[in-house]
């Protein structure tokens, strides 16, 4: 086991929290003119850019950079990019809670993909997830969903990178150095893929001046908080139990929905406050269906 240098726990827990304030970042640069497009796709191919030349380095003394993570780190990034994008185009609860039913889409692919018995915890994560998802979208009687595109991109993005979470759980071996690496890589070609496609009006690419002016925030951004905090979560997995990783990550929803309601100024009514409940106690449940299974690998070194 490699050493540690500091309590992954709290790590973890920065972590989670930042992500679950990266809604704040996004909405800013959006209210600076930049169109949700191009907003996504700076916050991933920033980050490549600072780690392009460690990259470089590691090609020359012949240690791996994490490119052969393709299918991994195409679903964990594609599923991250298309969330990022529904925080711009729904509201941010709506888009936390949709993605948080990852609990129901993870239950079934275990069961149906991997084999694995479908007990009671299961069940009722299942349940407790569907029928959150089922109360936040608004179900009625006649079956009518009110999602819009924002909508559907959270519900797809929680269920692609559920196949991503799948795919990291079956090879624990790769280095953090060549996850985080990967993720931006591969997750900068799925947004430049996504401006390409006319879901949203992607708008004119920003002018020099524009992004001269953004480049401090754009570099902290990068270096201060998206890289931190990708590489707290890959850290941190490799000395905290599945279980109590589970339970840890929830805090991201937790942070998330609670600044989305006091400084978003959005519709948080209880409709959406049961929502939150069901899909966070889903999660919670899927930890303790899942807990002592599968470990991190902890041989391998950054």
């Amino acid at each position: 086991m490699p050493k540690k240098t500091a309590n992954p726990e709290i790590i973890v827990c920065l972590a989670a929290a930042t992500w679950g304030l990266f809604w704040v970042p996004l909405r800013a640069f959006e209210s600076r003119g930049l169109s949700p497009t191009w907003v996504v796709l700076l916050q991933f191919i920033a980050p490549l850019a600072f780690m392009l030349p460690f990259a470089i380095l590691r090609l020359r003394r012949r240690l791996p950079t994490g490119m052969r993570q393709y299918s991994t780190a195409l679903l964990v990034g594609g599923g991250i990019v298309m969330y990022c994008q529904s925080l711009l185009l729904t509201d941010v609860v709506r888009a936390l809670i949709l993605f948080y039913a990852m609990p129901a889409w993870g239950t079934l692919l275990e069961v149906g993909l991997m084999g694995r018995r479908f007990t009671l915890w299961r069940g009722l994560a299942l349940a407790l997830s569907l029928t959150g998802l089922f109360t936040i979208t608004g179900l009625t009687w006649d079956l009518a969903l009110s999602m819009n595109t924002g909508d559907l991109l959270a519900l797809f993005s929680g269920i692609v990178f559920t196949f991503g979470a799948m795919r990291i759980r079956q090879d624990s071996k790769t280095s953090v150095f060549e996850q985080v690496f990967a993720f931006f890589f591969f997750s900068s070609i799925v947004a430049l893929a996504f401006s390409l496609l006319p879901l949203t009006d992607s708008g004119q690419p920003p002018g020099v001046d524009k992004l001269i002016a953004l480049l401090p925030w754009i570099v902290l951004m990068a270096v201060g908080i998206l890289i931190p905090a990708m590489w707290g979560l890959y850290w941190g997995s490799r000395f905290v139990d599945p279980g109590r990783l589970g339970i840890l990550l929830q805090i991201e929803a937790v942070v998330g929905i609670g600044s989305a309601a006091l400084f978003a100024a959005e519709p948080f009514g209880t409709r959406e406050a049961l929502g939150a409940v069901l899909v966070i106690s889903a999660g919670l449940i899927e930890v303790l269906a899942n807990k002592g299974t599968g470990t991190a690998d902890k041989t391998r070194p950054a």
